[in-house]
């Protein structure tokens, strides 16, 4: 604020004059100001709990869909054959007898040496054929490292490589994939010729044959891996084997003929019972975070940011709802309490009988997964229902976007209201500054006047 001078002549307080009235004047802009802060705090509010609900969100979706049907897998030689279940892939608890005689190989063909820096001069051209597929791939004046190059770029299948031996380097093509389906077969002519695998002997009786000597030895062949589960024979390309047993993968590392691998797959009740525990622990937080804001003092008599407020209330109305609804089609299983869970007095929930639930995982497998992921299973209903409230139309999207304009509204108030006050605040500083000066007038006249009243009457001998 500058330094004012007015009021110094005449004693007249002008900046206190003009800062007390503009205290009356800026109050409903603090009345404004306190509004807006108080919507603030209700967003905030509607943050935490939008957080609270995504959370219980999380545990929700924990025991739904196939979440209970999450399996163990062990292996008796995992060295040898590893197991592990897929994802939602309905496999099935159960043991397994795996004997390994083949594991797959892919295609690997290697050349006679040749000096370092060997080239080639002309044209030549590759035909590298893998399932039916022909990828062609040319060169000319090159020599091995470029040839190799080459056969990279064109991405055939195949991976080249130039292996110096010691004392020379040999041209090295490997399969990319194993599986006798995925052979590599080259028809090779020109200057690359030397690289066929299919070429037949000169004809004797073809006096204009040349018979050219190919250099490419398979040092490895491509197979299938070779198995039996449970005494069935099975084959397949690869060693990651996903589609033998359903949800399964098997991962053969080596064979094993003649001593059997032991896989099994068993229901996984630990992790199970852990995720209801923390289903339990999640839906109390979000009860004592809606709770929190909705809350009342009776002795203080005031409310929490959200007291009163209906769509905070219905977070836990409506879950607490579909919490006490019987399930249909989870056997004999009905409500939550058939597993030991209760509500409390407070309305919190409880595992008041981790036995129960024990009990039930262990002989009630299948009722207990329907109870929460069925079609009207809890876990179910309760996705929809926090789905519903986190979605573009729920609950808090409708009452943050209404909480946001509302805010964006009072700014602009404010903005408004600031404006009327700086000149309201200009008008009262002119108009008391105009009788600061009309003062120190009056003050310079009534001094002027009793002189003159004193001169006269000096003058006249009183």
């Amino acid at each position: 604020m500058a330094i004012s001078a007015a009021g110094m002549l005449s004693g007249l307080d002008v900046d206190g004059l003009v800062t007390s009235l503009m205290s009356v004047e800026r109050q409903p802009l603090v009345n404004l100001q306190s509004k807006t802060a108080s919507f603030n705090s209700k967003l905030s509010a509607f943050g935490t709990l939008k957080s609270a609900v995504s959370t219980f969100q999380t545990a929700v979706k924990a025991l739904g869909g196939d979440a209970l049907r999450a399996l163990t897998t062990t292996s008796t030689k995992p060295d040898i054959v590893g197991i592990s279940a897929t994802k939602d892939g309905g496999a099935a608890a159960g043991s397994y007898s795996v004997e390994v005689s083949k594991l797959a190989t892919a295609d690997k063909l290697v050349s006679s040496g040749v000096a370092t820096g060997t080239t080639f001069s002309g044209s030549g051209s590759m035909d590298i054929t893998i399932g039916g597929k022909t990828t062609t791939v040319s060169l000319t004046d090159g020599n091995l490292s470029s040839l190799s190059s080459a056969i990279n770029m064109a991405n055939a299948g195949v991976t080249a490589t130039v292996l110096n031996d010691g004392t020379q380097d040999r041209l090295v093509i490997t399969g990319n994939q194993t599986g006798t389906a995925n052979a590599v077969s080259i028809k090779a002519s020109g200057t690359l010729a030397q690289f066929d695998t299919t070429m037949t002997p000169a004809d004797p009786l073809d006096p204009n044959s040349v018979a050219v000597t190919s250099t490419m030895t398979r040092s490895q062949t491509a197979q299938n891996a070779e198995m039996k589960i449970d005494g069935i024979a099975v084959s397949k390309p690869s060693n990651t084997v996903t589609d033998a047993i359903k949800g399964v993968t098997l991962n053969l590392q080596q064979t094993n003929v003649g001593s059997p691998v032991t896989v099994s797959l068993a229901k996984d009740t630990s992790t199970i019972s852990k995720n209801i525990s923390a289903f339990v622990d999640a839906y109390n937080t979000l009860a004592t975070a809606v709770n929190k804001q909705t809350a009342y003092n009776a002795s203080t008599k005031t409310g929490a940011v959200l007291n009163g407020d209906a769509s905070a209330r219905s977070i836990l109305t409506n879950i607490r709802a579909e919490l006490g609804k019987a399930v249909s089609d989870a056997g004999g299983l009905k409500t939550l309490s058939d597993i030991g869970i209760a509500f409390q007095r407070d309305g919190t929930l409880k595992l008041e009988k981790p036995a129960k639930l024990d009990a039930a995982l262990a002989s009630n497998f299948e009722g207990v997964s329907a109870l929460f992921s069925s079609t009207s299973g809890v876990a179910t209903r309760l996705t929809k229902v926090t789905e519903d409230m986190l979605g573009s139309k729920g609950i808090f999207k409708t009452r943050t976007d209404g909480l946001n304009d509302t805010i964006r509204s009072l700014g602009k108030s404010e903005e408004r209201m600031e404006l009327q006050l700086e000149q309201t605040e200009k008008r009262y500083r002119a108009q008391f500054t105009s009788l600061d000066t009309m003062m120190v007038n009056m003050q310079s006249m009534s001094s002027y006047m009793t002189q003159q009243l004193a001169a006269i009457a000096a003058q006249s001998g009183y």
